[in-house]
């Protein structure tokens, strides 16, 4: 898979605007710094951003988000609350994405907050943390432990929009094309 199609494939539920980020990583022999740079400006032109971060000698981790939903989630009182109990002091989208990654580079163990922008719901990520990632109810793009229909449709949900976007993108559509598409497909549904 080419750094492009990994872009799409695992952005995909973010511009389309059905999740308010994705996280992923690609090895370091595969990220270009060239075409990250031109995937960016493409996302920020769509009103998303996109960070990356080499967190090891062999991986770098590639933020997209909507910024506005983010917005949203920190502002969260049970969101701050729960931040502020891991350490970040700020409920702006830029700091606690410098933070996080900078808690990634250090290798200081793996910053299971950054599910909060993810979309999973702040309950989960806590249940997560208490139960060391053991006895969840569902297993989908998070561990459920609570609301298992909620996350089972959640998955779906992102894991069919991944599937056509990039079935999309490698018929040659455009990235305003995928997302135009989508959204009709989802207006229709």
């Amino acid at each position: 898979m080419s750094f492009d199609q990994i872009i799409i494939r695992s952005s995909s539920p973010t511009f389309c605007n059905i999740k308010p980020g994705n996280m992923f990583f690609v090895k370091n022999e595969i990220f270009s710094k060239k075409d990250f740079d031109a995937w960016k400006k493409t996302f920020f032109s769509y009103g998303f951003m996109a960070f990356s971060a080499q967190i090891s000698e062999t991986s770098t981790a590639i933020l997209v988000l909507n910024v506005c939903w983010i917005r949203k989630i920190l502002a969260d009182i049970f969101v701050q609350s729960y931040l502020v109990e891991k350490g970040y002091h700020t409920s702006s989208v830029f700091d606690f994405v410098e933070e996080l990654l900078f808690r990634m580079k250090n290798n200081s163990g793996f910053p299971h907050e950054v599910g909060v922008i993810l979309g999973y719901p702040v309950e989960d990520v806590i249940e997560f943390e208490n139960h060391q990632g053991h006895d969840c109810k569902y297993c989908g793009y998070w561990k459920s432990y609570s609301d298992v229909e909620n996350a089972r449709d959640c998955h779906c949900k992102f894991t069919e929009c991944s599937r056509l976007c990039q079935k999309w993108y490698d018929e040659g559509f455009s990235i305003n094309q995928i997302i135009t598409k989508y959204q009709t497909l989802k207006t229709v549904a």
